[in-house]
């Protein structure tokens, strides 16, 4: 494991402990510490999200279980590499988490093996209910041709249900956009969705809808943001 030390030095550009005006929340880089709290705030937040309910089991009880193992192993490996991974925190509780996939830190490939074939069980439990339309998300997913490269991309972005509409998910979008300034190297940030009403959000920060893939019970919403000072 990494300690924040750590990620300051690899992450220079992300805030650290940046209060948001008038809400008494803060925007931090999550720790080790964290991780626990950080993926039990993701679970609850995709629970009821539209594509997870597509291509998950959401009635199985030991769903959110393995949620939170799968959830688990990203959060380390973001950690580990050093990409950006930022909590909303709120009296000193994590209400939204924010990972961002920067393509200048590559994660291990041998470390994401290693957690994976130790929770293999999880894995193929969680995903091997519904292997076709997972098939269909898998596909729906990938990203449009012709982003110019390199771009962040909002790998998750979730909000506690207690907390949503209460000002986390903006301000860790936010957070990123400003991490941008002057950034003249990366073009922008992307992200998709499964939700009309996220994706209303996200145009409101001043993103573009790119395209929509329409898999008749669900629909993702693909989103890039263009990083102004980029060029």
């Amino acid at each position: 494991m990494i300690e924040l030390d750590a990620v300051k030095k690899r992450d220079k550009g992300m805030p650290m402990n940046e209060k948001v005006d008038g809400t008494g929340m803060e925007v931090v880089a999550v720790t080790p510490g964290m991780v626990e709290e950080v993926t039990g705030v993701l679970v609850e937040a995709f629970k009821g999200e539209e594509t997870t309910n597509y291509h998950l089991d959401m009635k199985n009880p030991s769903t959110p279980r393995r949620m939170a193992v799968v959830d688990g192993i990203y959060v380390r490996l973001y950690l580990e590499a050093g990409r950006p991974v930022l909590a909303a925190v709120n009296n000193g509780r994590v209400t939204g988490v924010g990972m961002v996939r920067d393509p200048r830190i590559h994660i291990s490939r041998w470390r994401a093996v290693s957690f994976i074939a130790r929770n293999l069980h999880h894995v193929l439990a969680l995903y091997g209910r519904r292997p076709i339309h997972g098939l269909r998300i898998l596909r729906a997913v990938r990203q449009p041709r012709g982003l110019t490269k390199p771009y962040f991309t909002f790998e998750a972005l979730g909000v506690h249900p207690d907390h949503q509409g209460k000002g986390a998910g903006r301000a860790l979008m936010r957070a990123v956009q400003a991490s941008l300034e002057g950034e003249q190297r990366i073009s922008g940030i992307y992200l998709s969705t499964g939700s009309e009403k996220n994706r209303a959000f996200y145009e409101s920060l001043g993103y573009d809808t790119l395209r929509v893939d329409d898999l008749g019970e669900v629909k993702v919403y693909h989103l890039f943001w263009q990083n102004p000072t980029f060029g």
